[in-house]
């Protein structure tokens, strides 16, 4: 039984020739530009099996053709993917800039509301802002401090609205005067640490998972 080999060698004849060096440098690059073999340009300088090479070229021209789109859309891709990271880096930046200046207010001891207004930031942002601050400084106490102004905050949010609802016919008076104690006994505080123990960890356990959840859970805990 003759192998694959032996009946390839049966069905083909080997052609050896000489060629100048200059031609022989030609013909590589031609081979490496077009993918033909020296067996293909022997066939297309002599005009045979013109329809097998030109389907041969028509399908090295297609490949060419999908590589050069290949080519355009990583590049396009690639052009996409500097964009965004050249606007996360810009963004970055000005949001670091403007995390050293509120910083630097806070150090000299600005309060919440004027670092939001001078910096044109949402009270919430100028929050987060002063927590990150507490925490790079390590104090804890102006941090607790603030946590308790804005539980206070809340609660009196609350006891206007109880004022409110509770002047409505028929009215409940003692109620209403209940409330209204409570109301002026902390506006009259002139900071939260004057608040008793008590009413401290009612505020704190009450509103401080609406203020920041991940910041307070454990300053809830142990006040509870």
């Amino acid at each position: 039984m003759k192998t694959a080999s032996e009946h390839h060698e049966k069905k083909t004849k080997v052609v050896t020739f000489r060629v100048a060096n200059q031609i022989y440098d030609q013909i590589e690059d031609t081979k490496a530009k077009t993918g033909l073999s020296n067996a293909d340009l022997i066939k297309l300088g002599a005009g045979i099996a013109q329809e097998e090479i030109k389907a041969k070229l028509a399908e090295l021209s297609g490949l060419d053709r999908r590589l050069a789109q290949l080519k355009v859309a990583i590049r396009q891709t690639q052009q996409e993917l500097d964009r965004v990271i050249a606007q996360e880096r810009k963004r970055r930046l000005a949001e670091l800039d403007t995390e050293i200046e509120v910083f630097k207010l806070f150090d000299q001891g600005w309060a919440l509301e004027a670092v939001s207004f001078k910096m044109g930031i949402p009270r919430e942002t100028a929050y987060r802002y002063f927590q990150e601050w507490g925490d790079v400084r390590n104090n804890k106490q102006a941090v607790e401090q603030e946590l308790l102004r804005e539980c206070l905050t809340k609660h009196l949010d609350v006891l206007k609205k109880r004022r409110y609802w509770g002047g409505l016919p028929p009215g409940y008076p003692e109620y209403l005067e209940k409330v209204q104690e409570e109301i002026d006994y902390y506006e009259h505080l002139q900071s939260p640490s004057e608040i008793d123990d008590v009413r401290k960890a009612f505020l704190l356990t009450e509103y401080s998972s609406q203020i920041h959840p991940a910041k307070t859970k454990g300053k809830v805990d142990k006040s509870t």
